[in-house]
């Protein structure tokens, strides 16, 4: 079964069926906590060498750049990929709910953080704003075509939008 560290691979097909049950089983994917390592899941892609094609990645790109991004790159030497981040807004910025018990995912420490301090807060949003920018940077060097949807937001909504932008910027904008 599919969870951390585990690649999934999901034949390409044509047709409206065929798309509506590769988003049903990424939508049923099982979901196990834990760290993966998004590099070797992206060098595993390449493995074994296949056709030219698209490679699509799913993550949030938390794992530090350096780990994903020389893996995606090689990935499009060979692929168009589209990196797909997933951003929940609760990871942007914290709420003033006073003191807040966080979980270190890394050590399972607990800490507890005063969010009153509104200096605190700040530091935070700016912290996330920043990563995020390094992301889409790494994404852009990498040559990835990306697409960031929030947890907040209507998904099928901006993947129409996304599409069409791509369509309107690999046409120039020119009518068929």
């Amino acid at each position: 079964p599919p969870g951390p560290g585990r690649l999934v691979r999901l034949p390409a097909r044509g047709g409206r069926r065929e798309t509506q049950g590769l988003l049903r089983a990424i939508a049923g994917t099982e979901i196990r906590p834990g760290r993966s390592d998004l590099g070797a899941l992206v060098d595993a892609l390449n493995r074994p060498p296949r056709r030219r094609g698209v490679a699509v990645v799913i993550s949030d790109f938390l794992a530090p750049p350096q780990q994903w991004a020389r893996p995606l790159r090689k990935l499009r030497v060979r692929h168009d990929v589209l990196a797909i981040e997933v951003v929940d807004p609760r990871e942007l910025e914290l709420p003033d709910v006073g003191v807040l018990p966080v979980v270190d995912p890394e050590t399972g420490e607990l800490h507890e953080v005063q969010t009153a301090d509104p200096r605190l807060r700040r530091r935070y949003a700016d912290a996330a704003a920043a990563q995020r920018a390094e992301i889409a940077a790494q994404l852009r060097g990498a040559g990835a075509a990306h697409l960031r949807l929030r947890t907040d937001t209507d998904w099928l909504l901006d993947m129409v939008r996304f599409v069409a932008a791509q369509r309107h910027a690999r046409t120039r904008g020119t009518t068929r």
